[in-house]
């Protein structure tokens, strides 16, 4: 007897049910592969060109010191990380208009109380960090473009075109005053030991707390570069003769001709190599001996301070034709992502310095386009505050949260946490 159709179709209606289960799962894990292919990528750094997210730093890594800064880019290391967490929206509680261009950063007194801010009009002005009322005005001779620093108590040390460096007691009185060889027109940075360093024309001083002067080291060409103080004592400048120097207590360590103007402040990494800009539109870094680590190209000039993630990433500004902040990779100097400013293309068009980067990874910084830019973690802007002119001066963030911004316009802005 013959098995009826019925019976014998199951085995294929079997087999086809087992099929299509096959298949099923087999899509499902295709399409699991493809979606943890398609993740792994976005996450991956992307090509130099195309740099889509912003990889922010991990959070815990890297140190980063406490309260307000009392130098140009937080300490004498210049990293300008913060341990305080920044505004996610531009809210002015006050601004404060000084009579003169401001591009140097401002800075806050040990207490916080009191900020100072000098000025391409000469002075040096004293703010109530409260409310942003005048305390006091020092006339400093001639334009100043270099960011004063703050003694641990209280000592205001701010220098100018007039070929001096003053010091100040926190109610204004003069403490001391120096005649310098040539314009100072960088930071100072202070070392661990009370030492004041800065630099005028080709000269570097050591200067003692009191106004002597405990060393000096003259360099080829003219130092535009605010000095970093590494965790030795070891003093690195850049100068216009193409040079980066080692310093200590006047006596040169070593020197590093890299073949154009070092006008890119220097930062001291956390194994104590050192990165700097030059004019042949190169970030390079450097071990603690001098010798080169990498070079890397990012297609305009490096002029101003730069910075450094809790990471070790490099945090540089970038001049036209394509103005932007730019990421590097710390180990390789590889360019792991940027943020282009709208601008001009000139070369002499772009974004002076690097970031400031706070508690969660968020960056702050200025550019040419007037205005002060925030980067949350993902790369995308958390908001832009326009002021009237050009943001050189670094941004200052407090211990609040606070973040205090100075422009070409003569304006001191206050932005509340």
């Amino acid at each position: 007897m013959r098995p009826s159709l019925a019976l014998r179709s199951a085995p294929l209606t079997l087999l086809a049910a087992l099929l299509a289960v096959v298949l099923a799962v087999h899509v499902k894990q295709k399409r699991r592969g493809a979606v943890a292919a398609h993740e792994a990528r976005a996450s991956a750094p992307g090509p130099a060109s195309v740099a889509p997210a912003w990889l922010a730093s991990p959070a815990g890594s890297g140190a980063a010191p406490t309260g307000a800064p009392r130098m140009q880019h937080g300490d004498r290391t210049r990293r300008a990380r913060s341990a305080a967490r920044g505004p996610a929206r531009a809210s002015v509680r006050w601004k404060t208009a000084l009579g003169g261009a401001i591009e140097a950063q401002v800075v806050a007194s040990p207490d916080e109380r009191t900020l100072y801010a000098a000025t391409l009009g000469g002075e040096l002005v004293a703010l109530a960090r409260d409310d942003g009322s005048v305390r006091f005005r020092k006339d400093l001779g001639g334009r100043s473009y270099a960011t004063p620093c703050v003694s641990a108590n209280g000592i205001v040390v701010s220098a100018s075109d007039a070929k001096k460096v003053f010091a100040f007691r926190p109610d204004g009185q003069l403490a001391w005053s120096l005649d310098l060889d040539d314009e100072a027109d960088t930071a100072c940075a202070l070392a661990d030991d009370g030492t004041i360093v800065l630099a005028a024309g080709r000269t570097v001083y050591g200067l003692r707390p009191n106004g002597d002067v405990a060393w000096r080291f003259a360099a080829k060409g003219k130092v535009f570069t605010g000095p970093a103080i590494d965790d030795s004592g070891l003093v690195v400048v850049g100068s216009q003769d193409h040079r980066v120097y080692g310093i200590r207590e006047g006596k040169k360590v070593f020197e590093q001709d890299l073949g154009a103007d070092v006008d890119g402040a220097p930062a001291i990494d956390d194994d104590d190599g050192l990165v700097v800009g030059t004019d042949a539109a190169e970030v390079v870094r450097l071990d603690g001996k001098g010798s080169v680590l990498w070079r890397s190209n990012v297609g305009g000039f490096v002029r101003g301070p730069l910075s450094l993630a809790r990471n070790g990433d490099v945090l540089a500004g970038v001049y036209g034709p394509r103005s932007r902040e730019v990421r590097l990779d710390g180990r390789t100097g590889v360019e792991k992502a940027s943020f282009d400013v709208a601008g001009t293309g000139a070369s002499e068009f772009g974004v002076h310095g690097g970031a400031v980067e706070d508690s969660s990874g968020a960056l702050y910084f200025g550019a040419q386009d007037d205005r002060l830019h925030a980067l949350g973690t993902s790369g995308l802007e958390l908001f832009s505050f326009r002021t009237g002119a050009d943001v050189d001066a670094p941004p200052t963030l407090l211990s609040d949260g606070s973040l205090v911004v100075a422009s070409d316009d003569g304006t001191v802005y206050y932005l509340e946490p």
